[in-house]
């Protein structure tokens, strides 16, 4: 059986026959997933994050904001993305287009990163792309550094004495008629306790980073380009946990065990790095154990509409021209880009209006700083109708950050409106990923 659901449609499960349990089911893990990989990731909910969730309901399910395939054991069902598959591909072939020129180590704290994190949003192999630039730093560092020693006793035989006599094994040669005394002796070796931690290590990250390859490969067109560039990236990651595994000591398949793990912390007392790559090994894998639950391969879903808002930070970053990002960039914090102008993405400010009913802050999508001092914010909703809740929310943004005029735009699927009073200004701009067409003069951005 196979059957087609739209993204943003409710669904009564009492129609769905044999696929009800499947679909209810994968949708609570699909939500589980999500909201145990930015809590763990990023120590905020998924409503902090600006990521929502697929609905269940009085009997009904909604995917909205995620597409894909859910493998079930009466058949498969494929949620259609509301801008259709070629809209989707183009949204990811632009955003990677305009953030590979950007700094393109794939990790958390870049653009490609983030796309990564963003799109595969809850895959529990994404983990690894967090983790593995922090891991290749930790390794060099503990490959540069000081070793953790340990001694080592070893018996030798010699005609004069050489060591502590070991009495027992002495008188094992003199009942033989052998003139030779048998000594104990200590010598100093390196501890590969350590080593064995950073190979594990390495080679755990190393083989979800392989996995999530193949997830990428096999979710889209491999012809897609922003598949190619993903891909590349994450090939460069592996290859360089490839080199510092070359690098690392043979272990001779020593096992992590938890005596291992405290041992090795107790003989790198002296050694900041090797505490924090046992911290590392532990974390990485509790975090994996947490985010791996249910059929690994039932749920292959992307998450459109944080990709929708990526699309839109990238058409306006192109739109300005040459800028470049400062500091960090994750979903956890958003990021800046500067150069002349800045643009903020998701950037979490102090509300002094929302205070008045008891928040505290206010986080728009995109606000855009101009050189001539106006302040232009942008929210980026992927849906073809604005609700009144919507139209709040931006009101909001407007009063606390436009300037010098009162101007707030929604970018969305839908055609133009416009509404101006007495110079202040909130528009609804068209944004299609279906044609590529972004309503710039709209958005304030002539």
């Amino acid at each position: 059986m196979f059957r087609k659901f739209k993204e943003d449609v409710f669904y009564d499960l009492g129609e769905l026959g044999e696929l009800a349990e499947c679909i209810q089911s994968s949708v609570k893990e699909l939500g589980h997933r999500i909201d145990m990989w930015l809590r763990t990731i990023y120590g905020v909910s998924p409503a902090k994050a600006g990521v929502a969730l697929p609905i269940i309901k009085d009997g009904k399910v909604r995917f909205s904001g995620f597409a894909g395939r859910i493998k079930c054991p009466s058949g498969e069902v494929e949620v259609v993305p509301k801008v259709g598959w070629d809209g989707v591909r183009r949204m990811l072939d632009d955003v990677v287009s305009v953030f590979k020129n950007l700094p393109t180590y794939l990790r958390a704290g870049s653009p490609l990163g983030v796309v990564a994190s963003a799109v595969a949003l809850g895959w529990e192999d994404t983990l690894a792309v967090e983790y593995s630039p922090i891991v290749l730093e930790l390794t060099w560092k503990f490959l540069s550094t000081f070793k953790p020693l340990s001694s080592e006793r070893i018996l030798v035989t010699a005609e004069g004495v050489v060591g502590k006599p070991n009495i027992a094994e002495t008188a094992k040669f003199m009942m033989r008629g052998v003139p030779m005394g048998v000594f104990s002796r200590v010598r100093v070796v390196e501890d590969l306790g350590a080593s064995a931690v950073f190979r594990a290590l390495n080679e755990a990250v190393k083989r979800d980073l392989e996995s999530l390859i193949r997830k990428f490969e096999g979710f889209t067109d491999p012809e897609t380009p922003s598949v190619d560039v993903l891909t590349e990236e994450l090939h460069h990651l592996i290859s360089a946990h490839r080199e510092v595994l070359r690098r690392l000591p043979e272990t001779r398949d020593m096992s992590i065990t938890r005596e291992l793990l405290m041992r090795v912390r107790e003989a790198g007392r002296g050694n900041p790095v090797i505490a924090a790559g046992v911290d590392q090994y532990i974390e990485y894998r509790t975090h994996r154990h947490l985010l791996k639950r249910g059929e690994e391969n039932q749920l292959h879903i992307i998450s459109t509409h944080k990709l929708y808002e990526l699309w839109i930070l990238a058409k306006v970053l192109q739109r300005v021209g040459p800028i470049q990002p400062v500091g960090r960039l994750s979903l956890k914090d958003g990021g800046r880009f500067v150069n002349g102008i800045e643009v903020e993405y998701d950037v979490r400010h102090p509300s002094g209006l929302r205070s008045l009913a008891g928040g505290a802050h206010i986080r728009p999508d995109i606000v855009v700083k101009l050189p001539s001092g106006r302040t232009l914010v942008i929210d980026a909703k992927y849906k073809k109708k604005v609700s009144e809740e919507d139209l709040g929310q931006l009101l909001i943004y407007a009063v606390e950050l436009s300037q010098p005029d009162f101007f707030g735009a929604v970018a969305y699927l839908g055609d133009n409106k416009l509404w101006e009073f007495h110079g202040r200004r909130i528009a609804l701009c068209k944004a299609d990923p279906r044609t590529g067409y972004v309503d710039f003069s709209c958005l304030g951005l002539e």
